[in-house]
This record gives C-alpha cells, structure tokens and sequence, in this order.
C-alpha cells in the first residue's frame, strides 16, 4: 500500500467536503495572485524610474502653486558644462478629457525643446522627434488611452480642459507610447498650451513641476540639494525630489495601494490557514480508528506523520491550483486595462506571484497539518480502538 494510494482514497473519502475546502484555498488564492501581479507591476515602474535619474522640482508647500517658467534658466545655470544635468524640462498640468465623457486624462503640457531628452525612455525615433518638433499641435499619448478612445498614430483629437481658464484644444498624434507605466499618459507641447491662453487674454508662463534629466545618481542627489538651497527662503521655495519618492507621494494621494496590497496578502494567508487547520483536525478525527489500524499492522510513526501532513499538502497544492492557474491564464490571456492607478494602465500576470502564491499555499498547508500529524504519530492503537470501539 503506496502513500500515493492511501491519499487519494483519503481525498474520495468525503468528495464534498474535499470540493469545498479545494474552493476555499482557490478564491482567496485568486485574489493573492492578482494583488502580487499589481504590486510587482508597482516594483517595475519604481526600478524604472530609478534608472532613468529624474529630478522633479516643484513649489515646497504644494505642486498645485505654479512656477514662473524662468526657473529652468536658474536651474540651468547651476551646471553651465552640462556634466551632471542634461535637461530640464518645464511641464504644467492640463486636466483634458475627451468630450463627452467623464475621466480626465493625465494630460501635461511640456518644454518641446528638452521633452524627448528628458524623456528619451518615451522612446521616440528620429522621426517622431522631427513631427513633434514641426507641429504645434503635436501630442504622444500612453498606450492606455489610446486603446481606450481608438486612437491612431497620425490622427487628429480633441480634449477640452477641466481647469480654468476652460477651453478645447486639437491635436494631432506623433507617437503611442507603448510603455506599461506611461499607460496613461498624454503628453502635447506647452508653448501651443501658452499661446491658446494668451488668445483667450489670460497669460500664464508658468509650471507645475520641472523635471530634469541627470547623468548619475550622484549628480542627482548634489542637484537636488544644490536647487533647493539656491531658491531657500525665496518666494519660489521648491521641493527637490527623485522620480521615485514623487511618485510615490503621487499614488498615496489616492490611498496606498502597496500598503493595501500586503494587507489583503495577509488576511487570504490567514483565511487560507483557518481553512487548511480546520479541515485536518476534522479529517484527523474521523480516521482516528483507520490510523490505529496502520499503527497495529506495522506501520511506523514516522510514516503515519508522512500521510497526515502530506494529505494537507495535497490538499492545499490542489485548491491553490485551483485558483492560481485560471487567474494566471485568464490575466495572461485578456490582461486588465483601463485602470487609473497614476500612469499604469494594466495589469499582467506575473510569474513570481504564481511561484509565491503556490509556494505560501504549501507552506500554509504543511503548517496546517503538523498538529494533526503530530498528535498521529503520538497516537497509541489500543487507546485509540478503545475509545472509538
């Protein structure tokens, strides 16, 4: 008698109850998978950023307090021999959304000149730089939104802005950015922005945030301290802060979602634990007598702990399966989109989250079962026959 056989007659044993303790490991299991898929994708866009060596300067007591634009000479000036600072870029915010509907876009004006050094990760060819350098009206818009509205390279949109001063602008696509993490994203020129303000008599040469693109990270962080003390105790006090560490502050503005993530990681390992103790002890004490009966034929302690622990191994393996393997085919197969989590479109899934999420479930499982297969192989046959008898 193989311990292969002996699990699988323990599991047809109560059919049911095996079907149900399989889903309760399987629905909990599905949602890990899926929140590890989101929380790895958050890993990727943070080492992302951390190798591009960006620098976003912004007013000290809020990014909604606007800069004068002449900031980017001053911070210019601070690296006249351009050896730690390659560009600076100038962006402010524009609130567009597509008429007739209700999401508005991350939408932000930009320096044309030093946008695509800034942002060369955009990955824009010769060619896209040319377009986007001769129309004013050019934009590059994120994967997300493109898919989303249907929009083409080469074609012609409008969106209209949701800050004051309101108005509609036209432009026309030069690039899709088919980054996961500039999902969704629209970026256009911002001197088309500052000349459809003066048209409508309201001038405004001012930004929301300067983003400046750094050879090292050791240049980085002598900048970032560097713009800081050069416009202390300024009416244009700024805040220095890495692409990382703004982001960051950015995506805990709508609650924190890494936080959360690992807060439900939790609760499913605790829900699947319950689960997993809960249906061994039953399952230890309905075969009370049939693990007496091993014991009397000659069967060792050692491989009576071996049944136990590896029927809740089985056990957890099979409803973890149950749940990871279609959540991972069916985020493979039709990958989430349309979310607004800052600039991340959608989610795929991951192969580490199906490795841990397999992994935690045997370790859960196994977890489960040392008591009961403890207690199996402390078990006494004639005790065991005398009190079931």
């Amino acid at each position: 008698m193989t311990i292969t056989y002996v699990l699988m007659q323990n599991l047809k044993r109560n059919p049911l109850r095996t079907m149900l303790t399989a889903a309760a490991f399987a629905l909990p299991m599905a949602v890990f998978v899926a929140a590890i898929s989101l929380v790895v994708v958050l890993m990727k866009v943070a080492a992302h950023n951390e190798q591009e060596l960006r620098l976003g300067v912004r007013q000290k007591t809020s990014l909604t307090n606007l800069l004068p634009e002449g900031m980017r000479r001053k911070i210019e000036a601070l690296d006249p021999d351009r050896k730690q600072l390659r560009a600076v870029c100038g962006m402010r915010w524009f609130g567009g959304r597509v008429p007739d509907t209700k999401n508005t876009l991350t939408s932000l004006a930009v320096d044309a000149d030093t946008f695509p050094v800034v942002y060369d990760d955009v990955g824009m060819a010769p060619e896209d730089t040319a377009k986007w350098m001769a129309d004013r009206t050019a934009c590059v818009a994120g994967s997300g939104v493109a898919e989303q509205y249907h929009w083409k390279v080469g074609g012609n949109i409008e969106l209209e802005s949701t800050v004051p001063p309101y108005l509609t602008l036209r432009f026309k696509i030069v690039k899709i950015m088919t980054s996961a993490d500039r999902g969704n994203v629209f970026y256009f020129r911002r001197d088309y922005l500052e000349e459809s303000y003066q048209a409508m008599g309201f001038a405004s040469s001012r930004v929301h945030i300067f983003w400046i693109k750094c050879s090292t990270a050791e240049g980085l962080r002598a900048l970032q301290a560097q713009i800081d003390q050069t416009f202390a105790n300024s009416p244009e006090e700024t805040k220095s802060e890495d692409e990382n560490a703004f982001a960051a502050n950015f995506t805990q503005a709508g609650g924190d979602i890494p936080g959360l993530m690992q807060a439900m990681a939790i609760v499913v390992v605790c829900i699947v634990g319950l689960v997993a103790g809960n249906t061994m002890m039953m399952s230890f004490r309905e075969r009370i007598r049939e693990l007496a009966v091993f014991k009397a034929i000659g069967f060792q302690s050692g491989r009576i702990f071996t049944i136990v622990l590896a029927e809740s191994a089985m056990l957890s393996l099979i409803g973890s399966l149950a749940g990871v393997l279609p959540t991972a085919a069916l985020l493979t197969l039709v990958p989430i989109r349309g979310l607004r989590m800052g600039p991340i479109s959608s989610v795929e899934v991951s192969p580490v989250a199906v490795v841990v999420s397999i992994g935690i479930a045997l370790i859960v499982g196994l977890a489960a079962g040392l008591l009961p297969a403890y207690q199996a192989m402390r078990l006494r046959s004639v005790d065991a026959l005398r009190r079931i008898a």
